[in-house]
């Protein structure tokens, strides 16, 4: 599909927006105790504000994939609810595990990507359940797949079920694509 490079490149456009925000909190910040106590404070609403762009993004981007498939019938995606993923727990995890500002850094970047992008990848999928016009939908991935991703790549399963949650990981690339009827 096509189009799923407009919906990737929004989603890197918010990824940037959200690095460039934590990249001012770490000029604001000393030393470590500073930063976690500003992370703990400030991750939980970025991760929420720029999930719920994701997830309006995701949803615009259906709507219109859905249209330019000429599927018949009225739907409209439906956005995931926009939460903070476990932000705190990601704070928690990275300052414990980092030996170091950049390893805490890099750790972050990580957690944070894989957050904002499942609001995406959650609108997408649940969309792709709840459309009667829809099958359910598929993993695609963006060329640079893991062994994990892989994994799931190579099954070529189309999900139906509302249970089936779209498993990632940090820095993952892949996306959820509605599979049409």
């Amino acid at each position: 599909m096509a189009a799923a490079t407009r919906l990737r490149e929004g989603s890197a456009l918010l990824l940037r927006h959200a690095d460039r925000d934590l990249s001012a909190l770490w000029r604001e910040v000393s030393n470590a105790a500073q930063a976690r106590i500003a992370l703990m404070d400030i991750l939980p609403s970025l991760i929420e504000t720029y999930g719920a762009a994701a997830a309006t993004l995701a949803s615009d981007w259906y709507d219109e994939a859905r249209d330019k498939a000429g599927i018949a019938g009225a739907f409209s995606a439906i956005p995931v609810e926009s939460s903070d993923r476990g932000a705190q727990a990601l704070v928690g995890w990275a300052t414990s595990t980092a030996t170091d500002i950049t390893t805490l850094q890099t750790l972050l970047v990580g957690g944070i990507q894989r957050r904002i992008a499942d609001h995406m990848r959650l609108t997408v999928a649940g969309s792709s359940v709840a459309d009667p016009g829809a099958r359910g939908w598929r993993r695609v991935g963006d060329g640079n797949t893991c062994n994990f991703c892989s994994m799931l790549l190579g099954r070529g399963a189309v999900y139906t079920e509302a249970t089936a949650d779209f498993q990632s990981h940090d820095h993952c690339g892949c996306q959820a694509e509605p599979a049409w009827r």
